[in-house]
C-alpha cells in the first residue's frame, strides 16, 4: 500500500498498517489543515476497528466491506479523509451525520433499534443531515452504495462480528454523551430566547433549536417567527407547552425523550421556568430520570438587576405578584421586610397600582428602579424612590412589561438606652437576677447581652 505524500508507515501490535505524518512548521501552525489518512485503515486513538459482516434482510453480505467506529471521535469524523470511500462505516449510537470537510458525497442509512431502515440520505460535501430521532445507528457509504447493496427504507439491517456469531449491539452507548445530537440519547434542553432584541439569540441556542426533534413552545406562532429569523425550518416539530397544558404535555414529552428524542423547550422570551412555563416539565423529567440540560442566555431578571444601580450580591426574584386578595397582601409584606434586593415583574396597566401598594408597605423612601422595554428600541430605566416612582408613572402612559427592582429593607434601628433600661427594670422588678434580665432583654430587643447586663448591674447598685 502506498503512503500518502508526507506520511510514513508503521506497524501496530495487531500488524495493521497505519500512517503517521512527519511534523512540519506549516502543519504545526495550522493543525486543522492536516489531512486524515482515511478512517478505514486507522487504528490509533479515534480509529475504526473490527471487521464485522453486514446482514441485509436476514442474509449475510460479506462482499460489502463494513467497519465500526470505535470511539466518539471516530463517529464525529465519519468518512472524512482523502482516501476514496469504498465500503461502509457504522456509527453507533448516532442519529445525525455530516460531510463537512469532505470532497465527495456519501450515502447515510439511518437504522432503528430493531434494525429497520428509517431513512436513506444522500449528502453532498459540506452538509449536515437533519437528525432522525428514532435512529440508533447509521451506516455511511459511497454515494449510490445503498442502492447497489439493495438497501432502502424498510430494509432490515444487522451487523455481526462474523457469520454465525451473535449480532453486534448497535445500541451500545459507551462513549456517547447524553444529549449530543450525534448520539441516540434523549434529552430535554431548556433554551433561553431573546427578551426583545433578536440579536441576543446565541449560536448555541440556534444549534439547539436546529438539531431538536421537538420544539416545545409557549406560543408556537412566536417561536415559528423566531425560527424563521434564525433560518431554521420549523416543519412539524413545534408543539405547544403553556401554563394550561404543561401538566398534560409533560408525560407525552417524557415518553418521546425516553425513545431518543431531543426536545428543546422555549418560552416567548427569556429562560424557561423563570416566570414562564417549564418548571413542571423539568420536575417530571427529573423524577423520570431523564437528562435535562440548559442553554443559558437572555434573562429579564438579571438585565433589570444589573442596570438598576442597587446591590446585586444578594437578590430575590419575586416575579409577578398576585392580582388581589390575601396572597397579594402577604407577598407585599414579605417584600417590605426582605433585606435583599427584590425583582418584580408587572404589566403596564397594573404598574401604578403595584407601586402605590409598595409605598404603603415599604414607605416612600425605599429606593427603586423602574425598567421597561429592556433590550428593545425604547428601553428606559428610571431610578429614584418609591414615592417619586408613583408620580413618574402617573406622568406618562406605561407601555410594555415593567421590571421593578426594589432596594432591600434597612436593618432595624437599635433601641436607645431608655428603652433598654425600662425593659431591664421590668424584669428586675419581677424578681429576675441581673444575668437573667440581661438575657431576656437581649433576646427580645435584639441588643448585645453585655449592654443589657451593664444596665442591669447599674440598676442593682442604685
Amino acid at each position: 500500500m502506498r503512503a500518502p505524500s508526507g506520511w510514513r508507515a508503521r506497524t501496530t501490535a495487531s500488524s495493521t498498517a497505519t500512517w503517521s505524518r512527519s511534523a512540519s512548521t506549516s502543519d504545526a501552525a495550522r493543525p486543522w489543515r492536516r489531512p486524515w489518512p482515511g478512517p478505514l485503515r486507522v487504528t490509533a486513538t479515534g480509529a475504526v476497528v473490527r471487521a464485522p459482516v453486514l446482514w441485509i434482510d436476514g442474509r449475510p453480505r460479506p462482499e460489502v466491506p463494513v467497519r465500526v467506529a470505535a470511539t466518539r471521535a471516530a463517529r464525529r469524523r465519519g468518512l472524512l479523509g482523502p482516501a476514496p470511500v469504498t465500503g461502509g462505516l457504522v456509527l453507533a449510537p448516532c442519529r445525525q451525520v455530516h460531510t463537512i470537510g469532505m470532497r465527495v458525497p456519501i450515502d447515510a442509512v439511518f437504522v432503528a433499534r430493531d434494525g429497520r431502515v428509517l431513512r436513506v440520505a444522500h449528502l453532498a460535501p459540506g452538509r449536515v443531515s437533519r437528525p432522525v430521532w428514532r435512529s440508533r445507528w447509521v451506516l455511511e457509504g459511497p454515494i449510490g452504495g445503498a442502492a447497489a447493496w439493495g438497501i432502502r427504507v424498510g430494509t432490515r439491517l444487522e451487523v455481526r462480528e462474523h457469520a454465525g456469531h451473535d449480532a453486534w449491539a448497535p445500541d451500545d452507548r459507551r462513549g456517547a454523551r447524553a444529549g449530543d445530537p450525534m448520539s441516540g440519547e434523549g434529552v430535554l434542553v431548556l433554551v433561553a430566547t431573546p427578551i426583545g432584541n433578536l440579536g441576543d439569540l446565541s449560536p448555541r441556542a440556534v444549534e439547539a433549536l436546529r438539531t431538536a426533534d421537538v420544539v416545545a413552545a409557549e406560543d408556537t406562532r412566536r417561536t415559528r417567527a423566531l425560527l424563521t429569523h434564525a433560518g431554521i425550518p420549523a416543519g412539524a416539530r413545534l408543539v405547544s407547552v403553556h401554563e394550561h397544558n404543561e401538566r398534560a404535555r409533560a408525560a407525552e414529552l417524557v415518553e418521546r425523550i425516553r425513545r431518543g428524542a431531543r426536545v428543546a423547550l422555549v418560552t416567548d422570551a427569556g429562560t424557561p421556568g423563570i416566570s414562564d412555563p417549564g418548571e413542571r416539565l423539568v420536575r417530571v423529567c427529573v423524577d423520570a430520570g431523564v437528562r435535562v440540560e440548559a442553554v443559558p442566555g437572555p434573562s429579564a431578571v438579571l438585565a433589570a438587576l444589573v442596570v438598576s444601580g442597587l446591590p446585586t450580591a444578594r437578590f430575590v426574584m419575586e416575579g409577578f405578584l398576585p392580582r388581589s386578595g390575601r396572597e397579594r397582601t402577604e407577598r407585599l409584606a414579605a417584600v417590605a421586610g426582605e433585606p435583599r434586593t427584590t425583582v418584580l415583574f408587572e404589566a403596564p396597566h397594573r404598574v401604578a397600582e403595584t407601586l402605590a401598594d409598595l409605598v404603603r408597605v415599604c414607605g416612600g423612601d425605599r429606593p427603586v428602579a423602574v425598567a421597561r422595554e429592556l433590550t428593545k428600541r425604547f428601553e428606559s430605566v428610571w431610578r429614584g424612590t418609591l414615592l417619586d416612582a408613583v408620580a413618574h408613572v402617573a406622568a406618562e402612559a406605561p407601555r410594555g412589561e415593567h421590571a421593578l427592582v426594589v432596594g432591600g429593607a434597612p436593618p432595624p434601628a437599635e433601641p436607645d438606652d431608655a428603652t433598654v433600661r425600662a425593659a431591664v427594670e421590668r424584669h428586675l422588678a419581677a424578681g429576675a437576677s441581673a444575668r437573667d434580665a440581661a438575657a431576656e432583654v437581649a433576646a427580645s430587643l435584639g441588643v448585645p447581652k453585655r449592654r443589657a447586663y451593664e444596665i442591669a448591674t447599674e440598676l442593682r447598685r442604685a
